[in-house]
């Protein structure tokens, strides 16, 4: 027992050591993170990316508020596996092998009405749920997201959980970051950088966009191992800190074939 708790410190001080913009939980019986609600909606979509070296764990929970609705997000002997219910029964999706190679892997769960997508570093698995009602829960009374693991208070409360069977879920034990929601409500994307609560968290160092959002013109600021990138969600803007206003080419029947005219104003048009 000694040995593997040892072994377990000795993983996570590399992965605290080797995560330079992100978060490392720990994994220890009452370590998570608590991060603020996520509007899944209809067609809401959530992402992430986490690195880790233990094969078991719960990434990622969220919930109506202990109705019907829940999203569950966990390792299990290093598959990826995404257990959700939208009123109609609950459903499964698994995605990929060995996960927990101590490498960097990108979560992609996205909602189409009936249809749920869960993408692993571009892989994806899709389900149709049941029933007729699919809005995911009511925001004013769903849960917060919770990564990681479950706050301790929900012991003593689980009449407050549509899954109560996630409080017994082994933690989390290792890095996240890049957590970024889209939401139903047509809130643009945004990156979740303040938790809101917190235990057994270490090396939580500074995330490159908190201290440096270079994007422009509404860019997501996304942070790898070499520093901030941009995500472009305008589309009337490219470049790598979306500064540049996109030119559109566009046929001119006056001209030859291969003559084009370029639209520096889209919008005029």
């Amino acid at each position: 027992m000694a040995a593997a708790r040892g072994t377990l410190v000795y993983l996570l001080a590399v992965l605290s050591y080797s995560c330079i913009r992100c978060f490392v939980l720990e994994g220890s019986q009452s370590s998570y993170a608590q991060f603020h609600k996520w509007n899944a909606g209809l067609n809401g979509s959530l992402e992430f990316e986490f690195k880790t070296e233990i094969p078991n764990g719960l990434l990622l929970y969220t919930d109506d508020g202990g109705t019907y609705d829940f999203f569950e997000i966990k390792l299990v002997e290093g598959a990826l596996r995404l257990r959700y219910n939208l009123g109609g029964g609950a459903q499964m999706l698994t995605v990929g092998r060995d996960l927990h190679d101590g490498h960097w892997h990108k979560v992609h769960v996205r909602r189409r009405h009936e249809r749920t997508s869960l993408t692993v570093d571009q892989v994806t698995q899709s389900k149709t749920s049941r029933g007729k009602e699919f809005h995911f829960g009511n925001l004013a009374t769903n849960s917060d997201v919770f990564i990681g693991g479950m706050p301790s208070w929900y012991n003593t409360r689980l009449t407050l959980l549509a899954l109560p069977s996630v409080i017994f879920e082994p933690r989390f034990g290792g890095s996240i970051r890049n957590l970024v929601y889209a939401s139903e409500d047509g809130v643009p994307r945004r990156q979740e950088m303040k938790m809101k609560d917190f235990k057994g968290v270490r090396g939580n160092s500074s995330d490159a966009c908190e201290d440096h959002d270079p994007c422009q013109h509404g860019g997501i600021c996304i942070s790898t191992d070499s520093g901030p990138i941009c995500e472009c969600r305008n589309l009337d803007y490219e470049g790598a800190y979306c500064e540049k206003e996109l030119k559109i080419k566009e046929y001119d029947e006056d001209s030859s074939p291969y003559m084009t005219r370029i639209l520096s104003d889209v919008r005029s048009k």
